[in-house]
């Protein structure tokens, strides 16, 4: 279930948004907290055995890159002489300090496998307060592709897997174009109004190959080891937020049903209203001006997946999660 609802992309009523604590729940949000400086190609194990805090929560192997290694190892940053058969993802610097991670996020097509991080943060997030969530990716140079479905899961308990393949999570923040730059790190982000107390957040590709797209990468060596799309991700940020400028219903007024919709979608409201249904990446697929009472809308035909349904009523709205 998520446990979050998308603003930023949504909610074009938010007139300001401001820091309230300016607390990063993200425990060693750069990477930079080590046990031990490993040098070489990492298997899961070893990837949490090293890092602290942040963990592998799948059979995938996420690699840590050193600034501070010496440049014959594998995972020495910007310009490692590793010479062996895995290949070379990029020379990218950390964004800050001297650590980063890397991920598969896409590598033959119908292979199917992925990598994530995954930590536990601070404190978990208090319902119906507002939260900024992003983190930072880079493509490596080399790589054969980018792709367009990098994001963030953030859970009540921590999501694991015994195999290589794809958390199957819906993200609450989720890239909308190819992230293709191989030069500056791309901010991947969105603000969100939390709806359980989420502890966990997990960070990869979290669609299956055949709902992820492609782009060819102008840089890419042709070189083993260079195939699909891998990234370098630094700096998470999970932080409250004050939403100023926005009104919602009164949510015991408002009743949306079923979650779980085929057809047709049920209201009561207390007034008269704008119902719009927009699916994940924010996009409008409908808008009805509907009264006050119980009524009836029957939806487009939906394919599989989360869509979120906000209703306005003059100055106030409310906005709830439904999924197909």
């Amino acid at each position: 279930m998520n446990v979050l609802k998308p603003l930023a992309t949504l909610l074009s009523f938010v007139l300001l948004l401001t820091c309230a604590r300016a607390q990063n729940l993200v425990p060693n949000p750069g990477f930079e907290n080590t046990l031990t400086a490993y040098c070489g190609i990492q298997y899961g194990f070893q990837f949490n055995q090293n890092m602290q805090d942040w963990v592998n929560p799948t059979a995938g192997s996420p690699q840590i890159f050193y600034t501070t290694i010496p440049d014959t190892c594998y995972n020495f940053q910007p310009f490692s002489q590793y010479g062996g058969p895995i290949g070379l993802k990029g020379n990218q610097q950390p964004r800050s300090g001297d650590l980063m991670v890397g991920l598969w996020s896409y590598t033959i097509p119908n292979f199917n496998q992925r990598q994530y991080v995954q930590v536990q943060l601070s404190s978990p997030l208090e319902v119906g307060k507002a939260y900024v969530v992003e983190f930072y990716a880079s493509l490596g140079d080399f790589m054969e592709f980018s792709i367009d479905k990098l994001g963030a899961y953030l859970s009540v308990s921590s999501p694991t897997s015994n195999n290589d393949g794809p958390l199957n999570f819906t993200p609450q923040v989720l890239s909308t174009t190819f992230v293709d730059d191989v030069t500056d790190w791309v901010l991947i982000s969105d603000t969100i109004v939390a709806q359980e107390a989420a502890a966990w957040i997990t960070i990869g590709n979290f669609l299956g190959d055949d709902s992820t797209h492609t782009q060819a990468n102008a840089s890419a060596s042709g070189e083993a080891g260079t195939y699909g799309a891998f990234y370098f991700v630094d700096d998470v940020r999970v932080e409250e937020v004050t939403l100023l400028g926005t009104a919602e219903l009164p949510r015991e007024e408002v009743q949306i049903w079923p979650t779980r919709v085929t057809e047709f979608l049920n209201l009561k409201l207390p007034a008269p209203a704008r119902v719009e249904l927009r699916n994940s990446l924010g996009q409008m697929l409908l808008t009805r001006e509907i009264g006050q009472g119980i009524q009836t809308l029957q939806l487009p035909d939906l394919a599989g997946g989360v869509y979120l349904v906000t209703v306005h009523s003059g100055e106030q709205t409310v906005t709830r999660r439904i999924v197909r």
